[in-house]
């Protein structure tokens, strides 16, 4: 179960675990924010068996709030805390006016890659889909049904917007045979065409076997554990499936052109 859900406004419905020994009147607004140490407690009282180590707090965007970066899995999170660290509030905060999920978007912008880390990803690459107007890492694995409901539209974006797809190989360990799947195709060189026909041969070389672990071994120090996740040229990944409208809206392509009405 992930560490933080993706829910409604945690300032209206989300949950407040006290901390402390009693209810104190609220801090001033521009109170300093706890330290690492105290939320670190915190987190270790309401999480006991979870491994979780608090980077830095900060004020948050809401005056009186603060946000504390916490490093769990690979990945930094967010929980919100008032100014004294007695309560901890784990969820999304949204902006009401612009409709912004404003957690989601500073989580994405604190685990982005860096341009040495998207230049790392080149020769981690199994194959290429489509030509260099844009391009876009795909986490994929064999067996995952969410990303096949994806690539018809990375495929038609290649061919028809000048995307290039540059698929990354993560075989995740509840697929049985995916692995082995993975490496074959990269022995035998059979690329996306092999790839679409789900390919799968006993051919297990070195080289293709040594490409698989360090893909996996690269993309699990990012934090980046399930498939599909799409990593973009600015660093940024999402995983889970993306619509072909917001897809099209992320990499600045232009909308889909409907099909013309029948008659």
């Amino acid at each position: 179960m992930p560490f933080i859900k993706r829910v409604v406004p945690v300032l209206l419905l989300g949950a407040l675990i006290f901390l402390g020994q009693g209810i104190h009147d609220p801090a001033p607004a521009a109170a300093q924010c706890p330290a690492n140490d105290k939320i670190q407690q915190g987190l270790r009282k309401i999480f006991p068996t979870t491994l979780m180590e608090v980077v830095k707090v900060e004020p948050a965007e809401i005056q009186g709030l603060c946000a504390a970066q916490v490093k769990f899995s690979n990945q930094s999170r967010l929980v919100y805390t008032d100014p004294r660290g007695e309560f901890i509030l784990a969820g999304n905060l949204f902006e009401v006016k612009s409709g912004k999920n404003l957690t989601l978007e500073t989580t994405q912008q604190i685990n982005r890659l860096t341009p040495d880390e998207l230049r790392q990803l080149e020769p981690l690459t199994a194959f290429s889909l489509g030509q260099e107007k844009k391009i876009i890492y795909f986490v994929t694995d064999p067996q995952c049904p969410y990303c096949k409901q994806v690539e018809p539209v990375l495929k038609k974006l290649a061919e028809k917007e000048g995307l290039l797809v540059r698929y990354l190989l993560l075989p995740l360990v509840s697929h049985k045979g995916a692995r082995e799947q993975c490496i074959s195709l990269l022995c035998d060189k059979k690329g996306f065409e092999g790839w679409e026909k789900g390919y799968k041969s006993e051919n297990q070389c070195p080289e293709g076997t040594k490409k698989v672990e360090d893909t996996i071994a690269f993309l699990q120090k990012k934090g980046i554990q399930s498939t599909p996740t799409f990593i973009f040229s600015d660093g940024i990944y999402i995983s889970g499936a993306i619509p072909e409208e917001a897809l099209r809206t992320r990499l600045g392509l232009s909308k889909a052109t409907a099909p013309p009405s029948a008659k």
